[in-house]
């Protein structure tokens, strides 16, 4: 399947998950929440994930293990962080500022892995950071 497809489907879902999200959040403990988010992931995850692994195979080393791990570790600890945000805001404000994480993404991808940065890349990068600007400070 081509890869577009996969990106395009990620944009739908995670914006479906960040509002469920904001609904645990609202009248009850954001951990708690995330907690249960987490699990819930974790089962799709291991269904889903077995179902690709029986149609591709197991191809994995111990660093592609350790570099899993590290990024798991950072996406729980981003979780918990975004549960916290979006009880104590609106949604339409934390979910601009959370996708800043494109940029980060970006600019690791041009530093440490040496993927070409060209002139649309660094104007969608500014007109990435000005739809932040308008979001978050749009009343």
């Amino acid at each position: 399947m081509n890869w577009i497809i996969y990106a395009v489907a990620c944009v739908f879902l995670y914006g479906i998950m960040q509002f469920f999200i904001k609904l645990s959040s609202v009248n009850g403990n954001p951990i708690v929440s995330s907690v249960f988010f987490v699990a819930a992931q974790f089962a799709a995850q291991l269904v889903l994930g077995a179902y690709f692994i029986s149609k591709n195979g197991l191809d994995i080393d111990n660093v592609n293990i350790k570099y899993a791990a590290v990024g798991g570790i950072i996406a729980g600890i981003a979780t918990i962080l975004f549960f916290l945000a979006v009880q104590q805001a609106p949604i339409s404000k934390v979910v601009p500022i959370v996708n800043l994480n494109v940029l980060v993404g970006v600019m690791l991808g041009v530093l440490l892995l040496n993927e070409t940065m060209n002139l649309r890349i660094a104007a969608g990068v500014v007109f990435a950071i000005m739809s932040i600007y308008m979001l978050t400070n749009s009343g």
